[in-house]
């Protein structure tokens, strides 16, 4: 037998997509909240950087800052 799904917000039962345009979510409400959760930063996606990406990351950073500065300046 399948599970039912539950709503990640309130965990009561949310209806299968078919039926329900706002699933996973059970409700309106409930995708609302989620989304007003993403929007305040209350969830976040996390990557654990080692030191060779960050150092990666940060000379990308670099590189567009000083790219983007030079363009500032041609006009």
């Amino acid at each position: 037998m399948i599970r039912p799904t539950t709503c990640p917000i309130c965990q009561h039962v949310a209806p299968q997509a078919s039926v329900n345009a706002y699933f996973p979510f059970c409700s309106e409400r409930c995708k609302l909240v989620d989304f007003s959760r993403w929007w305040d930063g209350k969830y976040q996606i996390v990557d654990h950087l080692d030191e060779d990406r960050l150092l990666e990351l940060q000379e990308r950073t670099d590189s567009n800052s000083r790219h983007d500065s030079s363009d500032a300046e041609e006009y």
